[in-house]
């Protein structure tokens, strides 16, 4: 097993880990922590589907689309609840029309993109997650709370780093490969960030349920 395939399993067993515990009391928590606990289950089953088509060989880059998209998807709604301006709910409800709208019909036009990386998909997918990660710091500086600090500083690095990684996807090899370990890497800071915000926010209504 490569130094890479034990990073990959080790995020598996971490965003695994977080599943359990933010399902384990998951009728108590708030709408934003019962989206992003859907987020974490739909991110599990892909990788469990990813890595189970990639043990036999068979191409799983078409997968890459539902995690953007449900990525996404999820997250817009989770920060939806996070954001108090009306302002920033509007800019959440347009962009959750307008993009999904424009890779349907990207993808009607280039049905051939389907079976690879589509660099415009995780751009305009993540920088709208970006900027909400962003208002949420401004929000937090004049709400004074520490609530949802740790997952949103993960989604924000990571996204932030990732997104840069699949931009520049047509490097040298030998790049590529410390390029992907540093990906696996920070995937696992995300996870662990995540779990400390469980930890240090969660854990409590969770014991006294």
């Amino acid at each position: 097993m490569s130094t890479y395939d034990l990073l990959a399993n080790f995020g598996h067993l971490l965003v695994a880990i977080n599943c359990i515990l933010f399902f384990k009391n998951y009728r108590n928590y708030a709408t934003a922590i019962k989206i992003f606990t859907f987020y974490l289950a739909a991110i599990l089953i892909l990788q469990l589907i990813s890595k189970y088509l990639r043990s036999y060989k068979i191409t799983n880059l078409y997968l890459s689309h539902y995690y953007f998209i449900g990525q996404f998807l999820f997250l817009s709604f989770f920060f939806k609840q996070l954001l108090k301006h009306a302002l920033h709910k509007k800019i959440i409800t347009v962009a959750l029309i307008i993009i999904p709208s424009m890779m349907a019909v990207y993808y009607s036009l280039y049905p051939e993109d389907y079976y690879s990386y589509n660099v415009f998909e995780i751009v305009i997918t993540s920088a709208p997650l970006l900027l909400y990660s962003l208002l949420f710091f401004i929000q937090k500086i004049e709400k004074g709370n520490n609530k949802f600090n740790y997952i949103v500083s993960g989604i924000f690095l990571y996204i932030l780093c990732s997104t840069l990684i699949f931009i520049a996807g047509n490097i040298e090899a030998d790049i590529k490969k410390i390029v992907w370990y540093i990906n696996a890497s920070l995937y696992i800071v995300y996870q662990l960030l995540i779990l400390i915000e469980w930890y240090t926010h969660l854990k409590k209504s969770a014991s006294t349920s």
